[in-house]
């Protein structure tokens, strides 16, 4: 915990450093998208769900965020801070094993000695079929409880595996692993990250027990559900939220005051219990807003915007920054991801001009690109699609197929180079900030910055430790550096980022 401190004094005014080191607590509810939440603006019929309301008045709702459309991409993208371009993890079948070359967001806390417990307790989803047991500790998760495949036959009578160790559980598996996060938590001693992935409300669909939900006696036989399916999804989306409130209510006040929540949706709602205005063909699975656009609350001690909702472009891959800035080691910029710290503290700021997001299964294969207002989404065969978000959020009118106008044209030849960026290292989301960029002609690092003046630049590596401190012009040499994972803080007067890069 020294450590995080120390970089944290040195940053000085780049990033918002916390005065202790908080808690973390990160919350996956499984195939919810915005349509039964309530605060969000589609769907008529709105689950029940005070927790998580709470969390809204106490914290800030994003209006913004992207996830990939299925469940095994997003978990990669949340874990690595890399799209699924990157990872190969584009689908929760023959593409959903997380390879054992990317860094895991709870090995990097290790390996940066953050002070942290962290593990993994419920789904995880990102081992191949069929999945390892051991996989997640493999990939650095310290402690893994929970289910290793997308999806349970029965939710009370499911494979539970404990580091490695697999038995049968009869137990209703919300409960469950509501049970395992609180009872790893009462063990801790220092800081704890806890990422707890439910895998409601995936399918099947059925009736929760009745003190998890507010949808009344309904009856629980196969036909009624499949005949009236929306009140069992929503009485699971409501079982999610209850064990959410069970988890914070097991915690001390003290340690509720220094606990940040984060909620998200792993992908959109399935097609079967979509709500309009979206349709069925534009729910999980599919790149339409139904299948990417999910919730998206934080709430904590480093949130200072009570109550508010912000607008910024988000991804499911800028919550590893954000938690490990929210350990108190500053990454504003890893990989594909952003640190959405400051947007808690402050409005009107932006970590990203542009979201993405990556699916490759049978027929729907591809990618989407989004600005503040334009979307493109680009199969890997067939045509195009082009929509107008600002006058057109369901996404009714493509606009390729009538031609567009001149706003609309540049527009469209804006959104097909967006995002582009060479793979491993960050670019500038302004020009108002730092980046490094491969210099094919010394093997080196270019080193851009806001200013034309020399640049300050101190090298860490993985552990925190300095390894070098320069003053550059234009190319940073790190020929002699050893390979693996560096820190890299550059600075001009006041202005100071740090930016992150492999020497291979």
């Amino acid at each position: 915990m020294m450590r995080s401190c120390a970089l944290c004094v040195l940053l000085g005014a780049a990033v918002p450093c916390v005065a202790q080191q908080p808690n973390i607590l990160l919350v996956i509810a499984d195939d919810l998208g915005l349509d039964p939440v309530p605060g969000y603006l589609p769907g008529p019929e709105k689950a029940a769900m005070p927790n998580l309301q709470a969390l809204m008045a106490q914290g800030l709702t994003f209006d913004n965020v992207w996830v990939d459309p299925l469940c095994s991409p997003t978990r990669s993208t949340i874990i690595t801070g890399r799209y699924g371009s990157r990872t190969g993890v584009l689908n929760p079948g023959d593409l959903s094993l997380l390879p054992t070359t990317e860094v895991t967001l709870h090995r990097y806390l290790t390996d940066l000695g953050s002070g942290y417990a962290s593990c993994i307790i419920g789904k995880w989803h990102l081992g191949g079929t069929p999945p390892d047991p051991t996989y997640p500790n493999t990939m650095g998760v310290p402690h893994f409880a929970g289910l290793l495949s997308g999806a349970v036959a029965d939710y009370s009578n499911w494979q539970l595996t404990v580091d490695g160790a697999v038995s049968q559980s009869t137990d209703y598996i919300t409960t469950a692993l509501t049970d395992r996060a609180i009872a790893w938590i009462d063990q801790q001693t220092s800081p704890w990250f806890c990422w707890l992935a439910y895998t409601a409300p995936h399918t099947p669909l059925h009736l929760p027990p009745a003190a998890l939900h507010q949808q009344g006696a309904l009856p629980d036989d196969a036909e009624s559900i499949a005949a009236d399916p929306l009140p069992y999804f929503l009485a699971m989306v409501e079982s999610v939220d209850h064990e959410l409130g069970r988890v914070l209510a097991s915690l001390t006040p003290e340690e509720r005051a220094n606990t940040v929540v984060i909620f998200i949706g792993d992908n959109g709602t399935s097609g079967n219990v979509i709500q309009q205005p979206y349709i069925p063909q534009h729910a999980k699975g599919s790149l339409y807003e139904g299948g990417v656009h999910v919730p998206l609350v934080v709430a904590g001690p480093v949130v200072t915007r009570a109550g508010q909702r912000e607008p910024a472009l988000v991804n499911s891959t800028d919550l590893f920054c954000t938690i490990v800035e929210l350990s108190g080691n500053a990454l504003p910029s890893y990989e594909d991801s952003r640190s959405l710290v400051p947007l808690l503290a402050q409005p009107g700021l932006s970590v990203r001009s542009c979201l993405m997001a990556y699916v490759s299964q049978g027929t729907v294969s591809g990618h989407a690109i989004r600005d503040e207002r334009w979307k493109l989404i680009i199969p890997d065969t067939g045509a195009e699609r082009f929509f107008d978000l600002q006058t057109d959020p369901w996404e009714s009118t493509e606009l390729l197929a009538t031609g567009l106008n001149t706003a609309q044209q540049q527009a469209y030849e804006q959104l097909q180079n967006a995002c582009q960026q060479p793979t491993g290292f960050v670019a500038p989301a302004s020009a108002q900030h730092f980046a490094l960029l491969p210099d094919l002609a010394t093997s080196g690092l270019l080193v851009q910055a806001p200013l034309a003046a020399p640049v300050q630049v101190h090298l860490y590596n993985a552990t925190g430790a300095l390894v070098r401190t320069r003053t550059v012009t234009a190319v940073l040499d790190i020929a002699d550096l050893r390979p693996g994972l560096y820190l890299a803080h550059l600075a001009q007067g006041d202005r100071a980022q740090v930016l992150r890069f492999v020497k291979p």
